[in-house]
């Protein structure tokens, strides 16, 4: 190979960055190699990487578990004393479709959270 060019590195921030935008709504592989001028079997790699990534260590796939958000009025007959049953309780985390996690208090505001992932989703 005398092509005269060497291989291109990428920097995981590159490859953040490419792999998300393969994974927004109505994005293909495909559309975002050629407008970057990446191989697709190398963009294929980087997202079967970071789904493994993703499932942490082993290759365990996380267990994920049904959420009900409730309205306000129900959250405050479920809690009489008005103060939240789990204050001491470890943050529950949210990770959105896009790769973005939220931490938030068992306490939060569920309509305050759904409109806070919605924004975060766009």
């Amino acid at each position: 190979m005398t092509r005269g060019e060497g291989r291109r590195s990428y920097t995981p921030e590159e490859k953040v960055r490419l792999v998300a935008e393969t994974l927004r709504p109505g994005a293909s592989v495909q559309a975002v190699s050629r407008r970057h001028g990446v191989c697709s079997s190398l963009l294929h790699r980087w997202r079967r990487d970071a789904r493994a990534e993703a499932r942490g260590p082993g290759g365990a796939v996380p267990r994920l578990l049904p959420v009900r958000l409730m309205t306000p009025e129900v959250a405050a007959a479920a809690e009489p004393s008005g103060k939240p049953a789990d204050g001491d309780a470890p943050p529950i985390e949210i990770v959105l479709r896009n790769g973005r996690v939220l931490r938030v208090s068992p306490a939060t505001d569920p309509a305050a959270l759904a409109r806070l992932a919605l924004a975060l989703e766009a």
